[in-house]
């Protein structure tokens, strides 16, 4: 059910039903709501199509912002932490005394704390654009620990390309490079959004509250950019695996060149004698320890060249 926090005669104010008379008005609605969601927005204002269909409708869609003669809408993502997570939906609508917030996909936790903190502390009457700066505070730092955590397996991967070099890893880079650039895609928008929040000339943040809107715009604006690093990090790690692996197969050639040069001579003596005309040392007692010698001298004397030229180079 939706539920209602309100200011009125500057007392906080909540309930279940819609209030009779209020200053400002939070309203929050959850999974249970999407058949009311048309009926509760048009009680606040004559809304467009669209913001219906982005609300409930929004859950394949990027970030996204839609500006009315009464109203700015806008939808965030929250970006998981593991790749197998569902993608979380938040959705805002917010006018001049009134903040609609829409968690259609699943129970919010940051709206939930911030509803809690108001309604905890009296705070309604400080306007629907305080309550607003609250939840984007609670997104933003859910944004930035699911962002570090995306951080510390870019680490351990950096540090298990360093422990073993030339193991697989292949798979592992590109499937934490998918999430950066999906985390990338996500949250580009979401930059823009703030951006706009935050700007003076936005009607819907009265001016004492303008340094709050700053500060959450400034802290995402460090969480795209910690995110845009972890993508330029995997990037030059895929770089650097490939030079490994281009590496390890020069050691390979490398080695069997080394084999193929050192039975060569002994190739060569073995055919020498293979031929079908008369050799003396054919007839001779000692003809077979002659060429092994022979072979052993030789691929000891290339050896010992190789290594010679190998050291001055």
């Amino acid at each position: 059910m939706a539920r209602f926090l309100y200011s009125l005669d500057k007392k906080t104010r909540w309930s279940d039903t819609w209030p009779e008379k209020s200053d400002d008005l939070w309203v929050d609605m959850g999974p249970n709501d999407q058949g009311h969601i048309q009926e509760i927005v048009e009680h606040l204002y004559r809304a467009h199509p669209k913001v219906i269909e982005h609300l409930l409708h929004g859950e394949n869609r990027r970030p996204s912002l839609l500006v009315e003669d009464d109203a700015v809408s806008f939808m965030l993502a929250l970006v998981p932490t593991h790749q197998d997570e569902p993608l979380h939906h938040l959705s805002f609508i917010i006018g001049k005394h009134f903040l609609v917030t829409a968690h259609l996909d699943d129970d919010s936790p940051v709206v939930d704390q911030a509803f809690g903190y108001i309604k905890q502390n009296q705070m309604m009457d400080e306007g629907v654009d305080f309550a607003l700066y609250q939840v984007l505070s609670g997104h933003v730092e859910a944004l930035r620990h699911n962002v570090n955590v995306i951080d510390q397996q870019f680490e351990r991967l950096h540090e298990m390309m360093l422990d073993h070099p030339y193991k697989d890893m292949a798979p592992l880079i590109l499937k934490l490079r998918k999430r950066a650039m999906e985390a990338k895609y996500m949250l580009d928008p979401e930059g823009s959004i703030f951006e706009l929040l935050k700007s003076s000339d936005f009607p819907y943040v009265r001016k004492k509250n303008h340094p709050y809107m700053q500060d959450v715009a400034y802290m995402m604006q460090e969480v795209v950019s910690e995110v845009e690093q972890i993508r330029s990090g995997l990037a030059e790690m895929v770089e650097a695996y490939t030079s490994l692996q281009s590496n390890a197969i020069n050691l390979v050639m490398r080695f069997l060149t080394v084999i193929s040069v050192l039975s060569l001579p002994a190739t060569t003596i073995a055919s020498i004698y293979g031929m079908n005309f008369k050799i003396p040392e054919l007839k001779w007692s000692f003809g077979y320890w002659y060429a092994l010698s022979l072979m052993l001298v030789v691929t000891l004397v290339l050896l010992y060249a190789m290594k010679k030229k190998s050291h001055r180079g």
